[in-house]
């Protein structure tokens, strides 16, 4: 079943960050091409400090590079993260903010480097992740998480899991997911003056990813896919995001295929909320870290 948690009203520090952000946007000169992208991306990943007691590496995995974040005492258990940025930006750095959700669990995380379109369209982030999670999943509780992009890349990544016989993650995490590269949503329209990302910018990313394909292909699009078999499913969701279409319509998916599905919507959240130093961050990532530490006890 689908069970909707709803937070509270905003508090006043995610208001005056949005009203602030919302206006840097404003003055930055136009519509954002792939290099500005990469840039903000990059300077707001920056910011994200891991926690005390965790160790972060570098390395590589089946070709592909990764970052490693190892608590003292870790247990068998990991949890996979696949980090955002339109498929066009992003990096495992944005990992270090979810640290704290290996060091609580007593596990680690592992976030995948993928390659970036348009250099590397689809499905070279879906073959990276993949053949990461081949890896470091075999025979070992993993939960996946990932956020935005990276959220929708998630699923694509569950369903391929489940498709080619491999073992299934015990639980999957999902924050903001782009789940629809077709952008169809109308929360584009109610949420496109509280929100920093935009249809146009965001069609313009899709594009790049999927080159000639149709944006409705279901592994470039999960939404369209099938979530039969779908490990239990938390999807946390801002109600200022322009992708908050998008999680209502994935939540509604996972349950008609009978899947064990919560849908948490936080007041006032817009996209990436969770990547800044605000009540409604630490709100969302206290239920995902009792989400996941349920998902290894069982």
């Amino acid at each position: 079943m689908v069970r909707v948690l709803k937070s509270q009203r905003p508090s006043r520090r995610l208001v005056a960050l949005q009203k602030l952000m919302l206006w840097a946007t404003s003055h930055a000169g136009g519509a954002h091409n792939v290099g500005r992208t990469r840039k903000i991306t990059q300077s707001m990943e920056s910011r994200q400090r891991k926690v005390r007691g965790v160790q972060e590496s570098t390395a590589t995995v089946a070709g592909v590079p990764v970052r490693w974040f190892r608590p003292a005492q870790a247990g068998p258990g990991l949890i996979f993260h696949v980090h955002g940025g339109a498929f066009v930006a992003g990096s495992s750095l944005a990992a270090r903010a979810h640290s704290g959700l290996a060091q609580s669990n007593s596990v680690e995380l592992v976030s995948v480097d993928y390659r970036l379109a348009p250099e590397h369209p689809f499905p070279a982030a879906l073959d990276d992740v993949w053949a990461v999670y081949s890896e470091v999943a075999r025979n070992r509780p993993t939960v996946i998480v990932g956020e935005s992009a990276g959220g929708g890349l998630a699923m694509s990544l569950v369903r391929r899991a489940l498709d080619q016989g491999a073992d299934a993650p015990k639980a999957l995490v999902t924050m903001f997911p782009w789940a629809d590269l077709s952008n169809s949503s109308d929360s584009f329209l109610r949420n496109e003056d509280r929100d920093l990302l935009s249809r146009e910018g965001l069609s313009r990313s899709a594009v790049a990813y999927a080159g000639d394909l149709d944006l409705k292909t279901p592994l470039l699009s999960p939404l369209f896919g099938s979530f039969t078999d779908f490990p239990p499913t938390l999807i946390v969701v801002g109600t200022h995001d322009c992708l908050l279409d998008d999680s209502r319509h994935v939540a509604t998916r996972l349950h008609a295929a009978g899947v064990d599905a919560s849908l948490v919507e936080i007041a006032g959240g817009f996209h990436g909320f969770i990547l800044l130093p605000v009540p409604e961050s630490k709100e969302a990532k206290q239920r995902i870290s009792s989400f996941v530490g349920r998902a290894f006890i069982h």
